[in-house]
């Protein structure tokens, strides 16, 4: 219970201040869409390549889509906003939430009510073996934060998917939520 009401604190202190450290603040502002200029090497996971650098800024989950759908970056236009699982497969050092993991929140269950259970609730603040703590391959770059996916929760009509390499937690957000960043995938 301690770390939920943890986490709900982070998320309005995100909305709110914009945290460096919680919320990727800093940085240029640049949101990487329509050139082919932006540096940075892909991070292969699996037969996935993901955007690193991810964007700058949180944006709505409409937004995410989007910006993902019209993003040109390191020669390839034919980047996406990752699934639930597709963005589990980023998590590095909580194994109760990466892929294969003993959250529910995959792509085959999307449900807030059948598929978040407390192992999605992640591990320890910032003890992932990314750069800062981080819950993602050692090497990636961007906000610590919260990342949307492009997983609608299936019984919550305003809701979508994400996680949080803060904790290495799988949870969703308000779609309208402006803190949550995006990482394409192609």
């Amino acid at each position: 219970m301690k770390r939920l009401m943890f986490l709900a604190l982070a998320a309005l202190l995100c909305l709110g201040v914009g945290l460096v450290i919680l919320c990727g603040g800093g940085g240029d502002d640049d949101d990487d869409r329509g050139d082919d200029d932006d540096t940075g090497d892909d991070d292969d996971t699996g037969d996935l390549t993901w955007q690193d650098p991810p964007s700058n800024d949180g944006m709505t989950w409409d937004e995410a889509k989007t910006y993902c759908a019209y993003l040109s970056f390191d020669g390839h236009d034919d980047w996406r906003l990752p699934t639930i699982s597709e963005l589990r497969s980023l998590i590095r050092g909580c194994d109760a939430t990466g892929t294969g993991g003993a959250c529910n929140g995959t792509d085959d269950c999307l449900s807030w009510t059948d598929c978040r259970n407390d192992p999605c609730f992640g591990c320890d603040f910032l003890e992932g073996p990314g750069s800062g703590g981080a819950y993602w391959p050692d090497g990636m770059s961007g906000a610590i934060s919260w990342y949307w996916s492009s997983s609608p929760v299936a019984d919550e009509d305003y809701y979508a998917w994400t996680v949080s390499f803060i904790f290495g937690s799988v949870s969703t957000s308000l779609l309208a939520n402006i803190a949550v960043h995006a990482r394409c995938v192609r």
